[in-house]
């Protein structure tokens, strides 16, 4: 009879913490949601995809956890301004959009997603590269791993390989998450780490809204892709451009050196020590 209390003790304290953990969330989504106003269409302010240029040669921008197109606004219009191409930042499903539609992504979204840019770009153009961040670096390696007949070359920045374990004390990151999905399960939503607004280092008044409160569901397609671009590096052919930073606390920077050196095509790797 004591195990049978103490299970039910157990199963009780793991409610409360679920419907805690839920309660918080949403309270501090609630007043979050008040301060911000969203585009008609639901949107954060600036999160839309965009595309400036009109070149020959397409450069599709992805971009990382918890962001939008928007951090990609500097880059693709100097590109476009300064060279050949056509720049398309797009926005990663669910990325940005509120709570009910935000729960529905997946990887295997966002590689739909993605396949079907590449080959709206490839209809109107001779080349087309991709250029990914952090999490949106990862799916650009993907992308150019699943379809390298549609993709001329990949540029990313702080390729989102392994998680870096500088945050998760003990146990790798992707176990952390396991755990919190099995003790959390009936709470669908983490707060994020990170800012709410992200700001340029070299100009402050660069800022853009990111997403606040992340589903698991998010988390849970970063982990299946890091599994799946692990060992897959020897695969990509393609040209390659990429820089890391030593100073990175959420990518694994030394793995994500590894996995680049192990690509057999040419490439350029340059990290930024002090970044």
């Amino acid at each position: 009879m004591p195990s049978v209390y103490t299970f039910i003790i157990l199963l009780f304290f793991w409610l409360i913490v679920n419907v805690a953990h839920t309660a918080w969330v949403e309270a501090r989504r609630f007043f979050w949601e008040k301060r911000i106003t969203r585009s008609p269409d639901g949107l954060l302010p600036g999160a839309a995809a965009f595309r400036v240029g009109d070149g020959p040669v397409a450069v599709l921008f992805i971009h990382g956890f918890a962001d939008t197109p928007c951090v990609w606004q500097r880059m693709a219009k100097r590109l476009a301004a300064k060279g050949p191409f056509t720049c398309r930042a797009l926005r990663l499903t669910g990325s940005a959009e509120p709570a009910a539609r935000a729960k529905k992504q997946s990887l295997q979204l966002w590689r739909a997603q993605l396949a079907d840019e590449l080959v709206r770009l490839r209809e109107t153009h001779s080349t087309v590269w991709l250029a990914g961040h952090s999490m949106g670096g990862a799916l650009a390696l993907d992308v150019a791993l699943r379809h390298p007949d549609l993709v001329a070359g990949v540029a990313v920045f702080a390729p989102l390989i392994e998680v870096s374990r500088k945050r998760a004390p003990l146990l790798p990151p992707g176990a952390w998450f396991r755990i919190a999905r099995v003790a959390l399960c009936l709470s669908p939503t983490f707060e994020s780490p990170f800012s709410a607004d992200g700001v340029a280092a070299d100009d402050p008044a660069f800022t853009y809204k990111r997403d606040r409160f992340i589903p698991f569901c998010v988390y849970r397609g970063l982990f299946e892709l890091v599994r799946s671009n692990r060992s897959q590096a020897g695969r990509l052919q393609k040209p390659l451009f990429a820089v890391t930073a030593g100073q990175d606390s959420v990518v694994d920077t030394a793995a994500a050196q590894r996995w680049l050196a192990g690509c057999p095509g040419p490439k350029e790797l340059r990290e930024l020590p002090d970044t």
